[in-house]
């Protein structure tokens, strides 16, 4: 299993009658506006100038806005110290035209979620730390259909090539765009994102005895090797993590 995790922006909202009728669907009880405290998440967008080169195209965008209501909203994507404790659910999700085109003159799209939790005792330290922006770093998590790889045109979800998003090829940047969206997780409050606008974490192996190929190389036992299942990806993030903490001493 492949998950991406992206950094995202958070605005408070506002609820409404139009508002509570959307989250009271998902609610076994009727709330009222005062029971409840709304946010909007501005998720991700399809700019190609990604910071760690993995965008998402405009399909994604759209893929993403179907699948993501109802979805919950978590802790550090359960790793943190509270783990998976749910804290939120999202409610309504969208893909919205900003109006600005990116250089190939694609429209540019934004997924813009909202969410609620409820307002009371429980809750009245994290709301004041989202109102005064103390909580704001948040990250959505997804599964993506392809990974295209723009040095070789490898799909890295079915076989992995030799190329790293970020690195130069021949004076070219390596781009992983993530091409469409089959799945989405959660939302995460995070302490620290992988980056500003949009934090990747992500899992990748290959043997590096074996010629580098492009998709049409592969065949289908190897396509079938190259696919992760849970124990494996759980057994590489330990791996990454071991690596990580390794570089930093």
């Amino acid at each position: 299993m492949h998950e991406f995790c992206k950094a995202a922006q958070l605005r408070v909202g506002e609820v409404d009658n139009a508002e509570l009728a959307k989250i009271n669907c998902y609610a076994l009880e009727p709330l009222k506006a005062e029971d409840i405290f709304a946010f909007k998440v501005i998720a991700g967008d399809n700019r190609p100038d990604d910071r760690n080169s993995e965008p998402f195209t405009a399909e994604s965008i759209q893929d993403m806005a179907k699948l993501y209501a109802g979805k919950p909203m978590i802790w550090e994507h359960g790793r943190g110290q509270k783990g998976s404790e749910q804290i939120a659910r999202v409610y309504e999700a969208a893909a919205v035209a900003t109006g600005k085109s990116l250089e190939d003159g694609t429209p540019e799209m934004q997924l813009v979620l909202k969410a609620y939790m409820l307002n009371n005792e429980s809750t009245k330290d994290l709301i004041a730390e989202i109102r005064a922006g103390i909580k704001k770093e948040v990250s959505t998590s997804c599964r993506p259909k392809k990974l295209v790889c723009s040095i070789c045109g490898a799909d890295n979800m079915v076989a992995y090539c030799r190329h790293w998003a970020g690195h130069s090829y021949d004076g070219k940047t390596c781009q992983m765009t993530i091409d469409g969206v089959k799945d989405v997780f959660e939302i995460s409050f995070v302490g620290i994102p992988a980056q500003p606008r949009a934090g990747v974490s992500k899992a990748k192996r290959y043997n590096p005895d074996l010629p580098e190929k492009k998709p049409s190389d592969f065949n289908d036992e190897e396509k079938k090797e190259a696919r992760f299942d849970e124990k494996e990806l759980v057994e590489m993030e330990l791996f990454l993590m071991a690596e990580e903490a390794a570089e930093e001493e």
